[in-house]
């Protein structure tokens, strides 16, 4: 009875032992599961509640994190100032943080070093460089929509005349004021783009007093680069049209024809998740674009025409399938030659090294 019990269950018994070996050797080839461990610290330049850069910031995280079941810390008011970064950083870091994202672009200047510090913590700075293993570098191609933003502008200006406020020169900065003159241009090819720096990312008497001075100089559209939309509320005031910029919180007139905007919830969960799954392209950077969802254009207003919305469409369907915005011939407005026919600028040129203006520009301090 033994013997014939052990030739009708052992291969059964092996059968068994080996599927436990193999769930054994399985579980001990597995990564960590950081999503139950995982705190998620973030550094904003100003109030996770303004309504503006930092509340979409917040908002993405949040919506990540809550998706995630991930702890958020929050550190928000901190100025582009390195020791400023560096103990924020610091008091996240001593509450557990694992994984911290820097949102501002002045952050970028000191990525490098704090990175280099904490090498157990992964950073993810919206600028900079370097190839540090626990940094990574987060950006919206928000030029495409800067660019289709721009030929709406041109295409409903009277006067030719379009107003740009930004906080200062830097190349991202340039990169979206050159694809909104390049959008304009592609609409109206003598329209004029009169840029006016604040020196800020929130100055509202700066922004709204630009407004004023661009309107005087005849814009009739104005838009913008700052944390708030403080020139689109002068320019209701004024009766101009507007064009938004990062993402819309406030209900306007129909005077405001469109934005271009992040979804910063598609962006942060894309890197949360990574990170999580160990995907994560550390030392790298993420690009996020019309087909990632990353960037888009808000819904036109109805006073923006039919032949608006078809240029749009033909120009977007370009962009996504063809041809990037800054491809073909583009001159500067010194007259110089910056991209010829079949050449598209470098990402790097974009991002890092953008020191020109496209034709049409007009700068005034």
């Amino acid at each position: 009875m033994n013997k014939e019990w052990f030739m009708r269950f052992t291969p059964i018994i092996l059968a068994a032992l080996i599927i436990v070996a193999i769930v054994v050797v399985i579980r001990s080839f597995e990564l960590p599961k950081n999503e139950k461990h995982t705190i998620v610290g973030a550094v904003l330049v100003g109030s996770k509640i303004d309504l503006g850069w930092n509340s979409n910031h917040y908002d993405g995280l949040v919506d990540a994190c809550d998706k995630n079941g991930c702890k958020l810390l929050i550190r928000d008011n901190v100025p582009e100032q390195g020791q400023a970064v560096i103990r924020a950083v610091k008091s996240m870091i001593d509450e557990g943080a694992n994984v911290i994202f820097l949102s501002s672009f002045g952050y970028g200047d000191y990525a490098g070093i704090i990175a280099r510090d904490n090498p157990d913590v992964a950073f993810f700075c919206i600028s900079g460089q370097g190839t540090e293993k626990n940094r990574a570098t987060y950006l919206g191609r928000i030029y495409q929509a800067r660019y289709l933003a721009g030929i709406v502008a041109g295409c409903e200006s009277r006067t030719g005349i379009l107003g740009y406020v930004s906080a200062m020169p830097n190349s991202q900065t340039s990169q979206s004021i050159n694809a909104f003159a390049l959008g304009m241009r592609t609409a109206n090819p003598d329209a004029r783009l009169l840029v006016r720096f604040t020196g800020s990312w929130d100055d509202q008497v700066k922004e709204r007093e630009s407004v004023r001075f661009l309107a005087s100089k005849g814009a009739d559209v104005i838009t913008y680069h700052e944390d708030k939309p403080y020139a689109v509320r002068e320019a209701e005031a004024l009766g101009l049209y507007s064009i938004g910029y990062d993402s819309v919180y406030e209900q306007f007139s129909e005077r405001f024809l469109t934005a271009a905007v992040y979804d910063w919830k598609i962006i942060y969960g894309k890197l949360l998740g990574d990170y999580l799954s160990g995907r994560a392209k550390m030392s790298d950077t993420y690009w996020f674009d019309f087909y990632s969802g990353g960037v888009k254009l808000y819904p036109l207003s109805h006073l923006v025409s039919k032949d608006t919305r078809l240029l749009l469409e033909r120009e977007q369907d370009r962009i996504e399938k063809k041809r990037d915005v800054f491809s073909g011939v583009i001159y500067d407005n010194e007259g110089k030659l910056r991209c010829a026919e079949d050449e598209t600028i470098s990402d790097r040129e974009l991002f890092t090294g953008m020191e020109w203006y496209a034709e049409g520009v007009e700068i005034y301090e």
